[in-house]
C-alpha cells in the first residue's frame, strides 16, 4: 500500500508540475555558459521547485535526502528526467557522493548547499570536494518570481504562482583545482548571489 501511495504521488505531483509550468513564463540569462559542458549547478533549497520547473526533462542528477520526505521529492523528478541520487552531508553522504562523481561523468550535477536541513545559506564542504574530484565547474544559479508564495519553513521555500514570471541568471564557470581554491570559489557564488538577489530588490 505504501509504495502504491509513492508512485501514486509521483505520477500526481509530476503532471502538477508540468500543469504549473505551462502558465509560467521564464526569462534565462547567461545559460548558454553551462549548456555545452558537465558543471555542478549551486543554487540555494528555497528554490529548488523554481529551477528544477526551469530545467525540466534536462537530465541532471539531483541530490535528494535519503529519508522518507526525499522520496516525495525524488520520485516526482525522476519523473521528470531527472536523475536522484540519495543522500545527504549526514546520512550516506560518502555513498552519496561517490555516486554524484560517477553521475557526473555523464551529466551535469545540482545541488543545494545548504539543503536539506539548513541552517539556510550555508555551504557543506562536499560540494566543492564534488567539484574537485569530478573536474567540473561550479555554476552559480540565481532566481527570482514576481508571483510566489513562501513556505513558513526553515528556507522559507518558494512556490511559483501559477501565470507568475521567473528569471534565472547562470553565473559564468568557477573552478576549484585544490582545497585552497575552496574559500575563494565560496566568495565568488556569494557575491554572484547576493547581486542578483540586490538587483531583484532594486527591481520590486
Amino acid at each position: 500500500m505504501v509504495k502504491f501511495l509513492f508512485w501514486l504521488e509521483k505520477k500526481l505531483a509530476a503532471k502538477f508540475m508540468l500543469l504549473l509550468r505551462r502558465s509560467i513564463k521564464f526569462e534565462v540569462q547567461n545559460q548558454e555558459a553551462s549548456d555545452d559542458i558537465k558543471c555542478i549547478y549551486m543554487f540555494w533549497h528555497r528554490n529548488l521547485l523554481i529551477l528544477a520547473l526551469q530545467r525540466i526533462y534536462r537530465g541532471a542528477g539531483v541530490l535528494v535526502s535519503s529519508s522518507k520526505d526525499g522520496e516525495l521529492i525524488a520520485g516526482p523528478l525522476s519523473e521528470l528526467g531527472y536523475l536522484p541520487i540519495r543522500g545527504s552531508s549526514t546520512r550516506q553522504g560518502s555513498r552519496a557522493m561517490k555516486e554524484m562523481i560517477r553521475i557526473s561523468q555523464s551529466n551535469s550535477l545540482a545541488i543545494t548547499p545548504d539543503g536539506p536541513k539548513g541552517p539556510p545559506f550555508t555551504f557543506h564542504a562536499g560540494v566543492f570536494q564534488i567539484a574537485l574530484l569530478a573536474k567540473i565547474p561550479i555554476i552559480a544559479v540565481a532566481a527570482h518570481t514576481n508571483r510566489e508564495w513562501l513556505f513558513n519553513s526553515w528556507d522559507k521555500f518558494r512556490f511559483p504562482k501559477p501565470f507568475s514570471t521567473i528569471t534565472v541568471f547562470y553565473s559564468d564557470p568557477i573552478w576549484v583545482t585544490n582545497k585552497d581554491d575552496f574559500p575563494k570559489a565560496e566568495a565568488q557564488i556569494r557575491s554572484f548571489l547576493s547581486a542578483k538577489e540586490n538587483e531583484f530588490e532594486a527591481k520590486k
